[in-house]
């Protein structure tokens, strides 16, 4: 009784455990939240955006000098307390949504998102479908043939209606051929 007692607690204790450390760090994540600099901020919304001029560049990665230029306009507008996603919508009212980094999760952009996974999940189904043909069609492959192993005479024993049927030809062979007939087979030629 006291076993059971035991192996039923220590469950329960390690996630009680787990369920206070992660209300602990939670607690803590929200009330000290991470402080970010100047200087990162305008890093991380100038990641977001592609550089006009550079092909395959966001503009905190192009040497351009209209990166450049773009950099100091978002480190201006975040200096004037403008938030981060409206620095973004500046330049997207400016230079269009093609000035985004990653395309927006709406309206035909939204297929952007949606047809890699789409795309990866078909093509686990279709493998599925395929490997699970390929073993079925293999256990019945090999079903038949133990199964026609079975069915098979040994070759010990004679197969009757093979022998009736090859008695029945040579009777026919020997009554249109003088060679089989039993007259010239015991004279010897």
């Amino acid at each position: 009784m006291r076993r059971l007692l035991i192996r039923a607690l220590v469950p329960a204790v390690g996630l009680l455990l787990v369920v206070s450390i992660a209300l602990v760090w939670w607690f803590v994540y929200l009330s000290h939240p991470k402080t970010t600099t100047l200087d990162q901020r305008v890093a991380e919304v100038a990641s977001q955006l592609r550089c006009p001029i550079c092909q395959g560049e966001s503009v905190q990665d192009s040497p351009s000098e209209l990166a450049q230029q773009m950099r100091a306009v978002i480190r201006q507008q975040l200096q004037e307390g403008h938030s981060e996603q409206e620095v973004i919508q500046y330049f997207v009212d400016r230079y269009g949504e093609t000035i985004l980094w990653n395309p927006p999760r709406q309206g035909f952009s939204l297929l952007v998102w949606l047809i890699p996974p789409a795309m990866l999940l078909g093509g686990a189904v279709l493998i599925f479908f395929v490997v699970r043909e390929w073993r079925q069609r293999r256990a019945a492959d090999s079903l038949t043939a133990s199964a026609a192993a079975e069915i098979q005479p040994s070759e010990a024993e004679p197969d009757e209606e093979l022998e009736r049927y090859r008695a029945e030809l040579e009777a026919e062979l020997a009554a249109d051929d003088p060679l089989f007939q039993p007259s010239h087979a015991q004279r010897g030629y």
